[in-house]
Order: C-alpha cells, then structure tokens, then sequence
C-alpha cells in the first residue's frame, strides 16, 4: 500500500502558485511500515504567536540559507522534533497552498522510521501525536468547515482524531495526499488561490 502511494507521489506533477510571495514549507513525516503508516502531527505550543494550539505539521518560514523549499521543510523538522535529516527519505511536494498569513507553503512528503525517537521543542511544540493512515482511508470525505479570511471565504476539511481537530491548511494537504498517492477521490474545497486562471 505505501510503496504504491509513494511511487505516486514520486510521479506526481503538483501545483504551482503562479506568483511570487513569502515563502514556507512543512514536511508531512510517513513512518515507513507497509502494515501500517502513520502520519506524525503536532500540536503547536500555546507560546507562540500564530498558530497556538493548532494541529500542523512540522514547517515554518524559509530562511536564507536554504537554498531549497526541501532544506526549509528538512530543517524545522529537525528543529521541532529533532528528526535528522539523514533519518527522512524525501518522496516529493504535493501543491503549494498560500496560508492565512499569505505565506507560500510548499508541503514535502517524507518516510521516517517507525521506531524514530522525537524530541519536541518545548518553545514550539505542545504534543506529539500520531495517526494510522487508515483512520482517514476509512473514515470517508471529512467534514468541510468556512472560514472568512479577509472577506474571502476559505472551505476548509476537517477531522477530529483522539480528541484533536485537524483542520485548514494540514487537512487540505491531507486530503491531497489521500487522492494522490492512495487514489481516493475525496471532493476538494476550491481554495481561493485557485480560482484565478
């Protein structure tokens, strides 16, 4: 099952913002175990001034000595959860989403070992958790929340995993992963950078 999603991944195209902004990127962490995969999440520390408390994947803001959007990803992964990347096999991006705070974020899909010890940056992150891939290849579409972003109205997918909301931007990737690399065909809420051209 893994091996198919990722070799998908590997061959996919992904989408491209046509313009220039404030780059970011995050890395979606697979633990490598064809019985069963699962995605590594984090819950953001309620220190922080953007973002406090939501479900994300490790990511952040570009820094100028990444010469790529994948070092960017690689690198606050290391910072968040002290994953090496020497310990992460990059598969590829899925498309660029603009966040609420108009940043361009690239999302990254990497393997990690399933036995890997993470380290959560206190200052950051509040909680570590997982979840099986097949809790969202067997739940169905999720639910679909509106949010209002500057008058624009964003859909947004949700789901509530061990009493976590996963929602916005990390769901909208998720569900990007699910299509590509798993073949379903959960409905996609149009985001607003995709609605010009």
């Amino acid at each position: 099952m893994l091996s198919q999603a990722i070799t998908r991944i590997q061959r996919h195209r992904p989408w491209c913002l046509r313009q220039q902004g404030r780059e970011a990127a995050v890395l979606i962490p697979i633990t490598r175990s064809e019985m069963d995969p699962e995605l590594i999440l984090t819950v953001r520390s309620a220190l922080l001034n953007t973002h406090r408390g939501e479900v994300c994947f490790p990511g952040g803001k570009r820094d100028e000595s990444d010469l790529e959007l994948s070092q960017t990803a690689l690198r606050e992964a290391q910072e968040e959860l002290g994953i090496a990347s020497r310990d992460v096999e990059l598969c590829g991006p899925l498309g660029q989403v603009v966040s609420k705070h108009h940043l361009h974020v690239t999302p990254w899909v990497g393997l990690v070992p399933p036995s890997l010890p993470l380290h959560p940056n206190p200052a950051e992150i509040a909680r570590v958790f997982k979840v099986p891939l097949r809790f969202f290849l067997e739940q169905g579409p999720p639910e679909i929340e509106r949010l209002t972003v500057e008058g624009q109205v964003w859909e947004m997918p949700s789901w509530v995993y061990d009493g976590e909301r996963i929602w916005g931007l990390t769901a909208y990737m998720i569900c990007e992963l699910l299509n590509i690399g798993f073949k379903l065909s959960i409905p996609m809420p149009r985001r607003p950078e995709r609605r010009t051209g």
